[in-house]
């Protein structure tokens, strides 16, 4: 197992952006994968998971897929202004009882450029929704300056797709089929793949 480890800690996570770098941990996690998730890991988790035993390797593994959503939607990031860091701001359905509801769970992954790759850093769940981060205040008369915050209604605006449901914007509405939501999977189609870009 421990060589396992390293191999994957020497293989790149190959994501240029912070939510890819989130989707291959997610993946990795909800198989149950701890070398795979160690690819898109921070060096010190990486060096936290190296110091366990072979015992306690096999429960972070089996603990970390239960504890995540299957499926969830990004809601938006926020990059440091070095750029070195950000968090991706992310929601998804818990997994509920037999007859029961499922509960919506608001996750922040803290991520950390290390090199040329955004690793995860380390990620919180709550049923609370922290919501957005403002925008700093801005002086009158004064250009906003670029805050590093991308909510999905400005990632639609780029892409010139309007979100549909957004609780902060005002509903647009377009005749025509709309794009469905971008939702992350463990197993996507190449359908859903074109839905995120």
């Amino acid at each position: 197992m421990a060589a396992a480890l390293a191999l994957a800690a020497a293989l790149p996570a190959a994501a240029q952006e912070p939510e890819a770098a989130y989707a291959g941990y997610h993946r990795a996690a909800l198989a149950g994968d701890l070398a795979d998730m160690m690819r898109f890991s921070d060096d010190a988790r990486r060096a936290e998971i190296a110091g366990m035993t072979d015992a306690q390797r096999a429960a972070e593994a089996k603990m970390a897929g239960a504890a995540i959503p299957r499926a969830y939607t990004v809601r938006g990031r926020k990059l440091a202004p070095d750029g070195k860091s950000a968090r991706v701001y992310i929601q998804g359905e818990a997994g509920a009882a037999p007859g029961a509801r499922p509960e919506m769970l608001y996750g922040t992954a803290k991520m950390v450029l290390q090199g040329s790759e955004w690793r995860v850093a380390g990620i919180e769940w709550s049923i609370v929704d922290p919501g957005m981060p403002a925008p700093p205040a801005q002086p009158a008369g004064k250009a906003a300056a670029p805050t590093g915050v991308v909510t999905p209604v400005e990632a639609a605006a780029a892409r010139s797709t309007p979100v549909v449901g957004s609780m902060n914007s005002e509903p647009v509405r377009k005749f025509g089929q709309q794009k469905p939501p971008c939702v992350y999977k463990p197993v996507m189609t190449q359908e859903d793949i074109d839905n995120c870009k």
